[in-house]
């Protein structure tokens, strides 16, 4: 006759079970809290218009015939892609209106004009893919807007902050009073994603779909970043000193801290990007340590400082190439 389990057993086995159930719900919501913020400060959508840097470009002619370009609607645009839906092909696209890389709405005066920096080395496909889908996203928002994509055309490591001074500085000199750094792999979901500065450095890219759509903590800058031409000029730009993938992006956020300018951003539904898939970049082992020295030299370390050669400057349809040595 088999023995009784005993009842206290039973109940100790219980409440065992119970506390690791817990412990293990406890471990999976600090996880979660710890690896990101699925809601994180920004300007509320009311406020957004007033928060814009509205400025153009002086060499952009005003047609006063024409009615100023209005912003509120895509602004309030709820309507969004879904990541599944992205194109990745596009054999129908057309090239109207893009001259030199640029744009100019047609039936009004934009009171927006902007640089869309793209820094980039051997990434065909996914070049391929963003021109073609930002200009169609752009095209739709009512701004003037330049795409420059600067590629290193050398066997040295990669130096993206180095290649966003050199493409600041081109754009600085065609007078563009705003920059957006955008990483190529890197796709708006959104329509009610103004593409335009603030007047505050503004975090465009809050939300991305490989992270979760959660901001993965609250100093990032990397992704896609709006900063005016003079706040980029007072931060002197990046560092050139990060080699290889990472650490350029929190160094740029210590200098914007530095000069007392507060990263800001749109609402998360507002904030979505969806990333090309790509093979990483070889890792900075030296980061950490760069980041450390870099703390205060921000001025003799940056836009001020950047050393390379320009092989080519050529203004085709799309965007402006700007080929250099580093």
């Amino acid at each position: 006759m088999p023995k009784c389990f005993p009842i206290n057993r039973l109940l100790q086995l219980k409440i065992s079970s119970c506390v690791i159930f817990l412990l293990c719900l406890v471990a999976v919501i600090q996880f979660f809290a710890s690896y990101g913020r699925y809601h994180y400060e920004h300007i509320p959508r009311e406020h957004l218009t007033t928060n814009i840097f509205f400025r153009t470009n002086p060499k952009l002619e005003v047609n006063k015939e024409k009615p100023n370009c209005n912003y509120d609607g895509i602004l309030q645009s709820t309507s969004s892609i879904d990541t599944r839906n992205v194109p990745r092909k596009f054999g129908d696209f057309t090239t109207n209106g893009l001259v030199n890389g640029s744009y100019t709405p047609e039936n009004c005066n934009p009171l927006l004009s902007v640089a869309i920096l793209v820094t980039y080395r051997d990434r065909q496909n996914q070049l391929d893919t963003f021109i073609p889908y930002m200009h169609n996203f752009l095209r739709k928002q009512g701004i003037h807007y330049t795409i420059y994509v600067i590629e290193q055309q050398d066997e040295k490591p990669w130096n993206k902050g180095l290649l966003y001074n050199i493409g600041a500085k081109q754009a600085i000199v065609d007078k563009f009073p705003c920059l957006i750094l955008h990483d190529i792999d890197l796709l708006p979901l959104d329509s009610g994603n103004l593409y335009s500065c603030l007047h505050e450095p503004r975090h465009m890219s809050a939300s991305i779909d490989k992270f979760r759509f959660v901001l993965t903590y609250d100093y990032l800058v990397g992704g896609a970043l709006a900063i005016r031409s003079d706040q980029y000029i007072a931060v002197n730009g990046f560092s050139n000193k990060f080699e290889g993938w990472g650490g350029e992006d929190d160094d740029f956020a210590g200098r914007l801290k530095a000069k007392n300018l507060k990263v800001i951003r749109y609402p998360r539904e507002l904030s979505r990007y969806t990333m090309l898939v790509h093979p990483q970049e070889k890792k900075n082992r030296d980061r950490s340590r760069i980041l450390s020295e870099n703390q205060m030299s921000h001025n003799k370390d940056g836009l001020s400082t950047a050393e390379y050669a320009v092989k080519s400057v050529h203004r085709n349809t799309l965007f402006t190439l700007i080929g250099v040595k580093t």
